[in-house]
């Protein structure tokens, strides 16, 4: 067993929730989720295709393993590595999206970080500092206060933005307003729907659509 992934099973048997030993003849109650309490420090998830329900105001929590599904208070620091893992959380200081096809939700962040091939992020509320790295991620929010899309070939779409720049190529961004963007990178598509947006475009073939400009 992976001494990290020892506190969330000693935590599960502590609680009572799995049973070990039971009669063979009595069929045993299926496990729908792992409790994992937050109290102990940081938490690592480290056991692939299961499902675990985070308890407490967490620290720091790592998820390395594959194909999870996992929920999260409100944290400090989250980080997913790993593949194929879902993850739902409220508020988060920070969030890392390592890895590659991952499912994130939640509900607002101070500082997201995301350089995740094929992974999908989505911010309920407020994304205050945003940066996309490496390729194909796609990001959903209703708010974002700065945003760096670097990389390429990221696709974002929000309500409202401030502080756009795009130093990748090949993205795809999309607002109902926004402040401001600068576009140096190449062949990227912005489009506002709405209000006045301050645009700088230094890169080539771009194509930047806003409903008027500042």
């Amino acid at each position: 067993m992976p001494p990290s992934a020892r506190p969330a099973l000693t935590a599960a048997l502590t609680a009572g929730l799995l049973l070990v030993g039971a009669a063979p003849a009595a069929p045993a109650a299926e496990v729908t989720s792992i409790p994992v309490s937050c109290s102990e420090g940081t938490v690592v998830i480290e056991w692939d295709d299961l499902t675990y329900d985070l308890d407490g105001t967490c620290g720091v929590v790592v998820i390395a393993a594959d194909d999870t599904e996992v929920t999260i208070p409100a944290a400090r620091t989250i980080v997913v590595r790993g593949e194929g893992n879902v993850v739902h959380a409220k508020p988060a200081d920070r969030l890392r999206v390592l890895g590659s096809h991952q499912r994130v939700d939640v509900v607002s962040v101070r500082v997201l970080r995301v350089a995740s091939p094929g992974s999908v992020v989505t911010v309920d509320g407020l994304a205050e500092e945003v940066s996309l790295g490496k390729r194909h991620a796609d990001l959903r929010a209703g708010q974002v206060s700065e945003l760096v899309v670097e990389g390429r070939g990221h696709e974002v779409r929000a309500r409202r933005g401030f502080t756009v720049r795009v130093p990748g190529s090949h993205s795809s961004l999309g607002f109902r307003r926004l402040e401001t963007v600068r576009v140096s990178g190449d062949d990227n598509t912005v489009r506002v729907r709405r209000g006045r947006t301050h645009v700088a475009d230094t890169g080539d073939r771009n194509t930047i659509r806003v409903h008027r400009r500042a």
